[in-house]
């Protein structure tokens, strides 16, 4: 399980982006594969509210 630091990190977001896809690629039915692939681009958006978060945390400091 991630730790609170993991959650809020972005590059933790695009690591599992990342993996999701390669293990998307592994998959011969289009079904699990499309799946596989959203999830990685919900991983992708948690990526980037996790950058917006760590931008708007250094802008009100």
């Amino acid at each position: 399980m991630p730790s609170m630091t993991d959650v809020l990190d972005p590059r933790h977001w695009r690591e599992r982006a990342e993996r999701t896809r390669d293990k998307a690629e592994q998959f011969s039915m289009r079904h699990s594969r499309e799946r596989l692939l959203k999830i990685a681009e919900e991983y992708d958006r948690l990526a980037q509210r996790a950058a917006e978060r760590q931008v708007a945390a250094t802008e009100s400091v």
